[in-house]
């Protein structure tokens, strides 16, 4: 097996290795040659490429760190699953994922829960898995401190209830506790933000129209207002107990700058936003229907990148079933996206950017860092070697998502991932998955003190 890199060919049948070769990008922007020589799964230095005996060089292609894509649901749909979202996620150059407790089996929100999935991460995992926690939606909240305790990064918590077991609504005084106990343990809420109210009424008004065969019905039932003060109203409970919050896939500028202003205001707060709020627009939902439903929806016009703190895929690989038929209110909400959002923002982007917005920022903010996020000694050896300059056609018959489709597909893409390395085991060797289940691990996050001194 062997990649090509600008027309040269390199060999990548090695699964260990001590040191790998290519450019990489330095603060100023510059790129240069460089060698990373690795030991025992962990980065030892980063020299001069002469005189390396046994290195893996791929010539002029990028070396970047691994990315780390804080917003996965590996088990939304119980078909895919966490062996099969992480082969997919290491084809795509991401190295470490934090999964969503929402699964089809039953919320993470006790520490039984989140051990047994710790548990199932170490058999089935193909490379590395943070873990978001949640708490149930009308209490109690009495074993948040020893899930920070256990490595939860984050804990998730919705506004909006997809579903009442798996995805629920946290009403606001139990929202208000929560918030609470997870600031005094150290730990971090993110939250979906969408007024429940304002869109169960959408939805009601577009259901009595008999709208549902309009794609766009699926983006009236769910206004920007409805995002916009539910984020408000989370900012405004972080103020009030001072838990570090992230807002999960903001889709607006609105919703950026109110963000922002809070955090200028003094509040710990973070945003995110998707791939697919960048690249797509309610021209898009309207072309492809159910796979263009997503939560939030598409917007008139695609969010601009200014401002923002990092990019996460909001990967869910519900089967094509699930995204097609009829009646868009009926269908499925969700896209597959982890193997595609590096080279997405690349395109979009940039390498130095892809770099700020997917690797270190996400690994700063959840407590993955110095380990996650970055080339440097002492650092996990997970890199990604991207050839910047191929251009491809994305197709769903040759990802190795599960899901078989994508609402990119027949885009056209610059950069492409030709090789992933997890602590220095490659994982992907630009047409094979190389990992296997159990090779990735947990890992736990610090918490919020040691984050904020590393």
């Amino acid at each position: 097996m062997v990649a090509k890199v600008n027309q040269q060919v390199y060999p990548v049948t090695i699964s260990f290795i001590e040191s790998i070769c290519g450019r990489i990008i330095d603060a100023d922007g510059a790129s240069r040659r460089v060698c990373v020589t690795v030991r025992e799964g962990v980065i030892e230095e980063i020299g001069e490429p002469g005189g390396r005996s046994g290195a893996l060089d791929f010539g002029d292609a990028l070396l970047l760190p691994g990315a780390v894509d804080v917003h996965v649901h590996t088990r939304s749909y119980a078909g895919e699953g966490i062996e099969a979202c992480t082969r997919a996620a290491a084809a795509g150059g991401v190295t470490t994922i934090v999964d969503m407790p929402y699964d089809a089996s039953g919320p993470v929100d006790s520490m039984a829960a989140f051990e047994h999935k710790v548990a199932d991460v170490e058999r089935e995992a193909a490379i590395d898995v943070a873990l978001w926690a949640t708490v149930p939606p009308l209490g109690p909240v009495d074993q948040v401190a020893e899930l920070v305790g256990a490595g939860a990064a984050a804990f998730k918590l919705s506004t909006f209830e997809t579903d009442p077991r798996r995805f629920p609504r946290i009403p606001d005084d139990q929202l208000l506790a929560a918030f609470g106990a997870i600031a005094a343990a150290g730990g971090m809420a993110g939250v979906h933000a969408e007024n429940d109210e304002i869109v169960r009424a959408g939805i009601a008004a577009e259901r009595a129209a008999g709208r549902g065969g309009d794609p766009l019905s699926h983006a009236r039932s769910r206004p920007a207002v409805a995002e916009h003060e539910a984020i408000a109203r989370c900012l405004e409970l972080a103020r009030a107990t001072g838990v570090r919050l992230h807002v999960c896939h903001v889709s607006t500028p609105r919703g950026v700058e109110l963000v922002a202003g809070a955090r200028r205001d003094g509040v710990d707060a973070s945003a995110e936003t998707c791939p697919h709020y960048l690249l797509m627009d309610e021209s898009d939902l309207l072309a492809r229907g159910g796979e263009a439903k997503i939560n939030p929806p598409l917007r008139p016009a695609s969010l601009a990148p200014d401002g923002l703190d990092m990019i996460a895929s909001d990967h869910v690989g519900w089967p094509a079933e699930r995204k097609r038929g009829p009646d868009i209110l009926e269908l499925a909400a969700g896209a597959p996206g982890v193997e595609l959002i590096v080279p997405l923002v690349h395109d979009a982007l940039g390498a130095r950017r892809l770099t700020q917005l997917v690797c270190e920022a996400p690994a700063r903010r959840f407590g993955l860092w110095p380990r996650k996020g970055r080339l440097a000694p002492g650092a996990d050896a997970d890199l990604i070697v991207l050839d910047p300059a191929a251009e491809w056609t994305i197709d769903p018959a040759r990802l190795v998502t599960a899901a078989g489709w994508s609402p990119y597909s027949g885009r056209r893409v610059r950069g492409r991932v030709i090789a992933t390395f997890s602590r220095g085991r490659q994982v992907w060797d630009g047409e094979r998955v190389l990992a296997r289940a159990g090779d990735g691990t947990f890992i736990a996050a610090v918490p919020a003190e040691a984050a904020a001194r590393a």
